[in-house]
């Protein structure tokens, strides 16, 4: 129902957006699919493909980051020969392997999250409530993406360069911060329009 201003308020306008999105993905009597939807769904398909490449390179950069430790350990105690690059080439591999999986966690719902008013509301209002959170969460992610985009400009045009032994630009390391942080709004926005994705254990 309008208010007396003909203004909506911003749940009811949720709950409207919500209800054109679930016609648009329920199936019609004879079971046809809107065909948004498959458009949906196809856009859908490359992200997460995209997203499976970015958590796989996560393990790589995850897997280096253990043989490095492993070699620098060893170059070390046993041969009385530390490396100077070890260090700080661990510093960006660990960049990679946090912002590069992010995407694929929130794809499969498995951020923490603390669910106990969720539980409690009914089944209408618990889906809306969702929707919410994740159009909250694509929000502060966008806002992400666009702070450190932005930095990570400025650090290309400026030169600045990394305080290691052996420096490196730094938006090398920066570039995966925006890029991460857009992996994962898209996949919020995704749950958001289709939230009828599968968690994943």
């Amino acid at each position: 129902m309008t208010p007396p201003n003909g203004k909506e308020s911003s749940p009811a306008i949720l709950n409207r957006v919500a209800g054109i999105l679930d016609q648009v993905a329920t199936p019609d009597r004879n079971g046809q699919v809107h065909p948004l939807l498959a458009i949906l769904r196809g856009m859908a398909s490359i992200l997460d493909l995209l997203t499976r490449a970015s958590s796989i390179l996560s393990a790589m950069a995850l897997a280096v980051i253990l043989l490095l430790t492993l070699n620098e350990v060893s170059m070390r105690y046993f041969f009385n020969s530390p490396t100077t690059w070890a260090n700080d080439v661990n510093q960006w591999f660990f960049a990679l392997t946090v912002l590069l999986v992010i995407p694929e966690i929130t794809r499969t719902q498995g951020n923490i999250a603390i669910t106990v008013l969720l539980d409690r509301l009914p089944h209408t209002r618990r889906d809306l409530a969702s929707r919410a959170i994740f159009l909250l969460s694509f929000s502060i992610c966008i806002a992400a993406v666009y702070i450190s985009g932005i930095e990570t400009l400025r650090q290309y045009q400026s030169g600045i360069t990394t305080m290691w032994v052996s420096p490196i630009p730094k938006w090398w390391i920066s570039t995966v911060i925006p890029f991460g942080f857009l992996l994962t709004a898209l996949q919020f926005l995704r749950l958001f329009i289709l939230p009828g994705a599968e968690k994943e254990e």
